[in-house]
């Protein structure tokens, strides 16, 4: 019997030569890539050739792709603590196209533990581990057989006293190569004098980075601290809140007057004043990253239109980037789902995207997203009777910039 001979894999066929042309020039074929719509189109392009690979992972490329294809949630987790279950809800956003709806069916959403954080593919969850009490996990819902990586014991203060005001936030660091990409911010008061102390990880072991103090009337309950680059942003308050009537309805709000900064390169606090001659609540305001970290966006939602302000860490001025009018939206919206809105219904801003590119909104038992670019509000959920509150609303973004393969030779031509 005669063996049988291998056969050479065939070669792919050639390149004709107005092919060759095109995809030999970097400049046209990076102008081919940076229209492709998702990250996960630019790992696929990555796996082609060490060239591509080049091309798709260079830094000034990533942003202008990223400001071209504004990243989009694939979804969010939800707090409503119904009487079925304490755990927060992964609500999948409907009408995803192919490729983010294949990136979801590929991942394992489903916790049973509460989530004190979202960001970058990442849930920061805590859970009991046996006798060891509440342990902090970071958990891949992208890449569930991953191991979860356990916080170390956070740093706790000592002699805090009931009366005075305390916060604390883990925040997550950008760009860190460490593993352990954390900060832990502690906020105390004493007599409106505060004092922010920053820890940071590394090698496993929580030390202080930085500690400033600074008087200042009050800050919010949550002053929504936000890390970018170098600078810790917190909405600072003139005064405790008080009960004030939107549309019928009565809220606790307290009146802005700037935004708190914690420069951590000098370990310095300063105030950023608000723009000039415009009334913030905190209850309607919002703080944003920019994409380039060279500021910070406040939005604002008053009289069902959105402003949004752009503060450049260059020039220190403040400018008014978008106005968006959402009563024609809600309109619309209402008049296509009638279980929208109502009599008396208020619109509340929940959380922003980074660079102010999308706002979910909660209105009544409706749960809104506007997609800023695109100009488009629609409904994302709903509650039910079962629901016992609405809490936090905690978007989960694709890993940005996306994790690319390991360089291989490239394919025989």
């Amino acid at each position: 019997m005669e063996s049988k001979r291998l056969r050479s894999p065939t070669p792919p066929p050639a390149a004709s030569h107005g092919e060759s042309k095109v995809l030999g020039d970097d400049n046209l074929l990076r102008e081919i890539i940076v229209r492709l719509a998702f990250p996960t189109d630019l790992v696929r392009t990555a796996l082609v050739c060490k060239r591509w690979l080049s091309h798709a992972s260079e830094p000034a490329f990533l942003r202008r792709f990223r400001k071209l294809h504004p990243l989009r949630p694939l979804g969010f987790y939800i707090d409503t603590r119904s009487a079925d279950t304490a755990s927060p809800r992964f609500v999948e956003m409907p009408a995803q196209p192919p490729e983010l709806a294949a990136v979801c069916r590929r991942a394992s959403f489903d916790l049973d533990s509460f989530i004190w954080d979202c960001w970058n593919g990442s849930v920061l969850i805590i859970s009991q581990q046996g006798d060891n009490g509440l342990t902090s996990l970071v958990y891949s819902p992208l890449c569930p057989s991953r191991s979860m990586p356990v916080v170390p014991e956070l740093p706790q203060l000592d002699h805090i006293s009931p009366a005075n005001y305390t916060f604390e936030k883990l925040l997550f660091r950008e760009g860190d190569d460490n593993g352990m990409p954390y900060l832990w911010l502690l906020l105390q008061s004493i007599n409106h004098v505060y004092t922010v102390h920053v820890y940071m990880l590394q090698d496993g072991v929580w030390s202080k980075h930085t500690s400033a103090t600074t008087e200042f009337p009050h800050l919010p309950s949550e002053p929504k601290p936000l890390l970018i680059n170098s600078k810790i942003y917190m909405t600072a308050a003139l005064s405790l809140p008080n009960v004030v009537i939107v549309d019928n309805t009565s809220f606790r709000a307290a009146v802005l007057s700037g935004i708190l900064v914690m420069d951590l390169k000098d370990s310095s606090l300063f105030t950023i004043q608000l723009p000039e001659g415009v009334e913030f609540l905190d209850i309607d305001v919002l703080l944003a990253k920019a994409d380039d970290d060279s500021g910070v966006y406040l939005i604002q939602l008053k009289d069902l239109k959105l402003r949004i302000w752009l503060h450049s860490s260059s020039t220190g001025n403040w400018l008014l980037v978008d106005t968006i009018c959402l009563r024609e939206m809600l309109a619309a919206l209402t008049a296509s789902d009638h279980t929208v809105g109502g009599e008396h219904t208020v619109l509340r801003m929940k959380e922003a995207g980074d660079n102010a590119e999308f706002v979910f909104f909660q209105m009544g038992p409706s749960i809104l997203y506007l997609d800023i670019k695109c100009r488009e509000l629609r409904k994302v959920y709903a509650m039910t009777e079962h629901h016992q509150f609405l809490g936090h609303i905690y978007p989960f973004m694709m890993v940005w910039p996306p994790t690319f393969p390991a360089p291989k030779d490239d394919l025989a031509r």
